[in-house]
């Protein structure tokens, strides 16, 4: 859906979809990001964090969340990256 419709349609029907954070995961954080929402995709990230259940997992949102802080110099959107 946000490859198609662009991250803003995704977010939009992920809230449709659920509400329900431990459903959600990083994926809005994620569409946030691609935004360059920062603040919010930071903040959604931390919520994903405290729901992670491995350490991999922890230390992938953890290097999301550095990023929302200091974004890459080519700007915050990640919709190209895999």
């Amino acid at each position: 859906m946000a490859m198609r419709d662009g991250p803003e349609a995704a977010l939009a029907l992920l809230d449709e979809l659920t509400d329900e954070e431990r459903l959600r995961g990083a994926t809005p954080a994620d569409l946030l990001q691609r935004l360059g929402r920062l603040a919010e995709a930071a903040a959604a990230y931390r919520r994903a964090l405290d729901l992670a259940g491995t350490e991999p997992e922890r230390a992938h949102l953890r290097r999301r969340i550095g990023e929302t802080e200091s974004p890459a110099p080519n700007g915050p959107n990640r919709a190209m990256d895999p």
